[in-house]
């Protein structure tokens, strides 16, 4: 019964998560230095680093 009940309150976690993403997205962002470790974070993966510098200085 407690199983069920874990499983049922990470399933209602998870939808609510998922129809409020935008509005959590944008509070855990409004923190600078959240997003500033999110933008480094993002850059230091080498295909996204290469894929946007692709864009921005075509050859």
């Amino acid at each position: 019964m407690q199983r069920f009940l874990t499983l049922l309150l990470v399933s209602f976690m998870v939808f609510l998560g998922y129809r409020k993403r935008y509005r959590l997205l944008n509070v855990v962002l409004s923190s600078q230095m959240i997003r500033e470790l999110a933008v480094r974070t993002f850059f230091n993966m080498p295909f996204v680093r290469e894929r946007l510098l692709k864009q921005i200085f075509p050859a």
